[in-house]
Formats: structure tokens, C-alpha cells, sequence
């Protein structure tokens, strides 16, 4: 109001030769960095009616040629920018509200905006990006020495490394990384960008840093909550064959009593033979290993520890199989054939929990052919090498056979053909061989039963 009444007060006391009410404009810009457009129009509207009040008093002949042209130059000069400046206000205004919108959204989405054309320059962070990386705006520069300061010491380099190595290269980059916060927390981010050349024709980046910690976590639930699922089923499994794994332990161990005994009478005054007791010896040696042998193998499968990624012979992993099985299935008449490839080479994975694979896929083959009568229950168990060096394992029944509805649903969650079965063998093999990116699926085998084949990469194709 001082500055409108100041230049209302020249307007009328000063002979100038031009219009000083053009001056009006400085008021409404003023008004506009305080008041919205509202504000805005009623100082416009107030800056033109000291305009037209102070025209009759100012000096000289107020209603000559020039003196009427200057005044109205002056009043369409407050109206134009009044509109000018209602219509900016209006636009800021609505770039708030947007920005304020896109806030909420990164902070709900949990993902905020970076951008930077120097990789070792300052940034562009939105207010997301500061809230994740807790810092507060103006407490340090948005810059890639303030990102590594709160990456995970373990990943500061890969950081360094896939952000230099982009701007080297220009090409764009996405890259998940832990964060240690100050209070010892450990987070995780994915840094997702795009090359942009918006900076006179410079190149730089434009991107989005996400906070993907609950689902990181989550999976980290999910992967605990899997492998102990897939824990109990392995250990129903087992209760299923105990009769079968207490006679596969009974007998090397009849075997190491009897030659036990038999090692006493060789040692006998009146019968002794060193040969006959050393070589009696080495049968107690060998039936107690058997015994101690199938008894790892259980204790294998039982255990509870997290995935470990090691060197696996599929054959070997396949004969471990066969080896614990071998009296249920002779007790099921089932006659097993191998068709192993020779010199496969080693496979990453997880051996307990593929051994659980070939496990179901064996009882599975040996339940469809329960009901078999008529002609011999053949299972083929074998493995050969795919033709991108992955590893194939397949299992062939003689059974009953699979139709087109049944190979759709058979390896969904509670889904059993079987009538004491719980639905969820099949599906904890699927997901046991996705998690180490391979595939398992099922197929009508000719002339009779059913085909199960699982693939799994080669070391080349696969990052455990």
C-alpha cells in the first residue's frame, strides 16, 4: 500500500511527460508473491482507479492529446500485466498442486526422482529421494558422494562402478543395492534410469530410486515359510517310507552283528584265522558304512538349513535317490531303469532340495502305477544334457497316464489325483527348480503313463 500511495503521490505532484501509473505494475508484482489471484485482481483493480483518480489533478493540461494517450497506455500496461500476472499465478499454482500430488505418490509408492548430467556433479533429488536416503534438504548436497555415504560398505563399489561405467558408456542402468542407515539399519534400493539429453543438448541422466525393503523382506518370509513347507513335506515323506528306511538300515546292520560274531569265532583259540577274521572285518566295515550312508542321506533331506548354491552331479544326486528307494520300490514290484548321460558337467544348485525333487517324481511314478496289472511297472529314471549345455532330469512312469486337464491343474496348490494325497508335492517342486531358474513340467508318455522332466541352466545361464 506505501509503494501504491508513493507512486499516486508522483502521479499527481510530478510535471512528468510520461505516465508514471505504468509504475502500478511494480505494485501488482509485489501483491502477487503474497496474495493469491484474488489478491492479485483486487490490487490490479485498485492500482487502475488511482490511475483514472489522479489524471483530472495532475500537472499541466490533463485532457490534451499526449497526456490522455500516456494515461491510457498506462492503465492498459496494469491491466495486461494484471492478467499476466493472475495467469501465472494460476499455473504456479497448479505446478504446486501437481507437485504436491506427485509427493504424496512417490512417498505412498515409496519412490523418489533423481536426475544429474555429471557423475560426479550435483544432483536433482525430489523430496522422496531425500526421505530415503534420510536426509534432510540442505543438510548436504544431492550429490554420489552423498548416495555412497549411505550405501552398505559391501556395495559402494559395484555403485560406483555401474554409474561411471554408464555416463562412460551413455546407456542406461538399473541396479538393486543395499543402504546402512545411521542407526545401523540395513535397507534395500533399485536405482532405475534412462539417458536423457535435455541439458543443451547434454547428455545426463534421469531416474527413480525405489524403497523395495517390505517386498525384499516379504520374499525373504516367503522363501522361510517355503522352505519349511517343502521341511514337512519332505519329513511326511520320509514317515510314509519308514518301513521301508527302517528295513534299508536293519539290514547292513544284521549284516555287521552276524559278521561280528563271526569275527569272534575266526579270533578263537581253537578255530583261529587271522585271513577269515580280517576279510569278516571288512564286511562289518562296509555294512556299518552302508548303514551310516542311508542314514546322512535322511538326515540330509530332514535338516533345516537355508538353500546353499554348491557344484551338483546330477547323476550322482539321481543314484543317492535310487539308493534310499530301492526296497520300497522292490516291495512295490516297480523295476527301475536308469538311462544316466555319461560326463554331465556340475550344476549350481541346491542338493537337498533337488534331492526332494527327484524324491516326489520317483513315489509319484511308483503311486501311478499301483493299479497296474497287465504289464510290467517300468519307471525310467534318467538324465541328459539340453542343447544350450542345461541339464535335463526326467522321470518316466508306466502308469495310469495323464489327459489334457489333468497335465493343466496338476501342479496346482492342493490339486491330487492321489486319495490320501495333500495337493502340494508337485507344486513345491515347480517352485523348488524356479528358484534356481530352471523349469519342471509334465507330459503324457507313450505308450502308457505319464513323463515329468525338470531343466536346470548351466553355470553360464545362471547367477545362484
Amino acid at each position: 500500500m506505501a509503494l501504491a500511495a508513493g507512486i499516486f503521490a508522483v502521479d499527481v505532484l510530478t510535471p512528468l511527460e510520461v505516465s508514471v501509473s505504468i509504475l502500478y505494475v511494480f505494485v501488482v508484482l509485489v501483491v502477487s508473491s503474497i496474495y493469491g489471484r484474488t489478491g492479485i485482481l483486487v490490487a490490479g483493480l485498485a492500482c487502475e482507479a488511482l490511475t483514472l483518480i489522479a489524471h483530472p489533478f495532475s500537472p499541466g493540461d490533463p485532457w490534451s492529446h499526449w497526456p490522455l494517450i500516456d494515461r491510457v497506455i498506462g492503465a492498459v500496461g496494469i491491466a495486461m500485466s494484471t492478467l499476466l500476472v493472475m495467469r501465472n499465478q494460476s499455473t504456479m499454482d497448479a505446478l504446486q498442486r501437481s507437485e504436491a500430488f506427485l509427493a504424496e505418490a512417490q512417498q505412498l509408492g515409496r519412490t523418489g526422482s533423481v536426475g544429474w548430467r555429471d557423475p560426479r556433479g550435483e544432483q536433482y533429488w525430489s523430496r522422496e529421494t531425500w526421505r530415503i536416503y534420510r536426509y534432510e534438504p540442505g543438510q548436504t548436497a544431492p550429490t554420489l558422494a552423498a548416495m555412497l555415504a549411505r550405501t552398505h560398505p559391501d556395495d559402494q563399489r559395484l555403485l560406483e562402478q555401474t554409474i561411471e561405467k554408464a555416463f562412460r558408456e551413455q546407456t542406461d542402468f538399473a541396479l538393486e543395492h543395499r543402504l546402512s542407515m545411521p542407526d545401523g539399519e540395513t535397507r534395500y534400493v533399485r536405482i532405475v534410469t534412462r539417458i536423457a539429453r535435455e541439458w543443451a543438448g547434454e547428455a545426463g541422466f534421469v531416474g527413480a530410486v525405489m524403497d523395495i525393503t517390505a517386498a525384499r523382506r516379504a520374499a525373504d518370509e516367503l522363501q522361510r515359510a517355503q522352505s519349511d513347507l517343502a521341511r514337512v513335506t519332505r519329513a511326511t515323506t520320509m514317515g510314509q517310507l519308514a518301513a521301508s528306511i527302517a528295513h534299508e538300515i536293519n539290514q547292513p546292520l544284521t549284516g555287521v552283528v552276524t559278521n561280528g560274531h563271526t569275527v569272534l569265532h575266526w579270533l578263537n583259540e581253537r578255530t583261529l584265522n587271522l585271513d577269515k577274521a580280517r576279510t569278516t572285518a571288512e564286511r562289518v566295515l562296509r555294512d556299518g558304512e552302508r548303514a551310516s550312508g542311508v542314514i546322512r542321506r535322511i538326515q540330509g533331506l530332514l535338516m533345516k538349513a537355508p538353500p546353499q548354491a554348491t557344484d551338483v552331479d546330477l547323476n550322482e544326486l539321481i543314484g543317492g535317490v535310487l539308493d534310499l528307494l530301492q526296497t520300497e520300490l522292490r516291495l512295490r514290484d516297480v523295476a527301475v531303469q536308469t538311462q544316466l548321460a555319461p560326463a554331465l558337467p556340475a550344476f549350481l544348485g541346491d542338493s537337498v532340495q533337488l534331492q526332494q525333487v527327484v524324491l516326489n517324481l520317483v513315489i509319484n511314478g511308483a503311486d501311478a502305477m499301483s493299479e497296474v496289472t497287465g504289464r510290467p511297472k517300468v519307471l525310467v529314471v534318467g538324465s541328459r544334457e539340453g542343447a544350450d549345455g542345461e541339464g535335463v532330469v526326467f522321470v518316466r512312469d508306466s502308469g495310469i497316464g495323464l489327459d489334457r486337464e489333468t497335465v493343466d491343474k496338476i501342479f496346482s496348490p492342493f490339486f491330487t489325483t492321489k486319495a490320501k494325497g495333500m495337493g502340494m508335492g508337485l507344486t513345491i517342486c515347480r517352485s523348488i527348480i524356479e528358484a534356481h531358474g530352471g523349469r519342471l513340467w509334465a507330459s503324457p508318455a507313450e505308450p502308457h503313463g505319464a513323463l515329468f522332466q525338470f531343466i536346470l541352466p548351466n553355470k553360464a545361464q545362471v547367477d545362484l
